[in-house]
């Protein structure tokens, strides 16, 4: 059927129907009266040449060639709707877009971002979390929380945080055990490693190993996560130890869900910088969440 002969209002009074199963729920959402639904309905119905529900003393119900139109215009409404959102956001500057980690994001800004919400005229928050350095200079990000040494050519740079590396288990884990671990005995413990990127197996270990003066051998055992957020959250279920973040893990160890199994942290050779472009500085509502970033120690 050629586009000239849709009418779009028969098919969003259509697509409501289908969604609420009811002229009249279609009618409050449209705003419109339960007669115009109706004769929407029996318009699209006559164009197409099929009927679309069936009438019945419960009410509307669906064909199968209405099952078939609904699925797609529900798809297509939503997809139109989100588009609009961020063009909207876009023209409005009423997102910010922030990239990190994904240990960073669900240890430490996921459970901080109510606080931010709960701010009068707080801007929408995207996240993305990725390991991959996205490009700030773009436009597609707005700022970035990196873990590494600086500099990054381009873009300016704060020290976050430092990290300090400390072993850390499920206080379960820990019953029956003698905690703190003496050196002697690390490595005969059930090990678990995160392994990012080119890392070698261990590598994290062998630092804070090195870092309190123990034999760090290049070969360690146990099970890899390739991802310290899941290494720690390995070691709050049980399975072991776990190098943790002291930095990121103060609501673990207030909770209970870990403990720390040694009395010493070592620095970790990178650090969490709040990394953005020379643009921000003009951006005040960017300068607001940064600032709320950086209190937030």
């Amino acid at each position: 059927m050629p586009h000239r002969k849709l009418h779009f209002n028969a098919l969003r009074a259509f697509e409501a129907a289908a969604r609420h199963s009811s002229v009249s729920g279609a009618a409050k959402e449209l705003s419109v009266t339960h007669g115009a639904v109706s004769h929407q309905l029996r318009r699209l119905e006559s164009e197409l040449g099929t009927k679309l529900f069936e009438r019945t003393n419960r009410g509307l119900r669906i064909t199968g060639a209405g099952e078939a139109l609904a699925s797609v215009l529900i798809d297509s409404f939503e997809r139109i709707g989100a588009a609009i959102d961020e063009l909207h956001e876009k023209n409005t500057g009423m997102s910010i877009k922030v990239t990190c980690t994904p240990t960073f994001a669900s240890k430490w800004l996921l459970p901080r971002l109510a606080e931010w919400y709960a701010r009068p005229g707080a801007k929408r928050v995207h996240l993305q979390p990725t390991l991959d350095l996205l490009k700030l200079r773009s436009g597609t990000t707005d700022c970035a929380i990196r873990c590494g040494i600086p500099p990054w050519k381009g873009l300016r740079h704060e020290l976050l945080m430092p990290i300090h590396l400390v072993p850390v288990c499920s206080p379960r884990y820990a019953a029956g055990r003698e905690i703190p671990l003496r050196d002697a005995d690390i490595l005969q413990q059930e090990l678990l490693h995160a392994d990012l990127g080119d890392n070698e197996p261990g590598e994290e270990w062998r630092d804070w190993l090195t870092g309190i003066g123990a034999d760090a051998p290049r070969e360690l055992p146990g099970v890899s996560f390739q991802d310290p957020a899941l290494a720690m959250q390995a070691a709050a279920d049980g399975l072991g130890f776990a190098i943790g973040y002291l930095e990121l893990i103060g609501r673990d160890l207030l909770t209970g869900d870990l403990v720390t199994a040694h009395p010493r942290s070592v620095r970790h050779r990178f650090s969490y910088y709040l990394v953005y472009p020379e643009r921000a500085i003009d951006d005040d509502g960017l300068q607001t969440f940064m600032d709320w970033i950086r209190r937030q120690q």
